[in-house]
């Protein structure tokens, strides 16, 4: 038996359920303005979701190629009835939507990673100069300093300002 695969969502079994339920709720929703999407949206949440269960069982991944190939298999189940040429049509326009979703997302996703990681860093780099502002004080321990005003004195002119103001607080 192989290692058990990493989901990006929720488990198989549940996942197929919960798109049924999104897309027919979606289809209801946008059946006021479109009549015709009513049922068809929720199958095709239900078959897109089993596609994609069986891709990660059959690959033991889940990445956004499942996805795609889930798209491209579900136009054209969907629209086999219509013969063979019409599902192919279908099946390589649910691809091609499908490859779109995913590589909107994984721009999204990697933008957004770029960012907390940079967010990350400038905090990081404001939390030493902190540490070392400390440590200038006196002590190897940041937050085991004495701090007195004989300290206060040899400390950085940007603290006088701060002695002024701490005095002025003294009783």
């Amino acid at each position: 038996m192989s290692q058990p695969v990493a989901y990006h969502r929720s488990p198989c079994p549940g996942r197929i359920f919960e798109d049924l339920g999104v897309g027919f709720s979606i289809g209801v929703a946008g059946g006021s303005i479109f009549y015709f999407f009513k049922g068809s949206f929720g199958m095709w949440g239900g078959v897109f979701s089993s596609m994609d269960c069986l891709l990660i069982y059959y690959r033991q991944k889940d990445d956004p190629f499942n996805a795609i190939i889930a798209g491209f298999i579900t136009g054209g189940v969907l629209a086999i009835r219509g013969g063979l040429n019409v599902a192919f049509k279908n099946a390589v326009i649910g691809g091609v939507f499908l490859a779109l979703i995913e590589g909107v997302s994984t721009v999204v996703t990697s933008i957004s990673m770029r960012r907390q990681y940079q967010m990350m860093e400038e905090m990081q780099k404001q939390e030493m100069e902190r540490i070392q502002k400390q440590m200038r004080r006196g002590g190897t321990d940041p937050w085991a300093v004495d701090y007195n005003e004989t300290l206060a004195k040899q400390a950085p002119p940007e603290n006088e300002v701060l002695m002024d103001r701490a005095k002025s607080f003294s009783f």
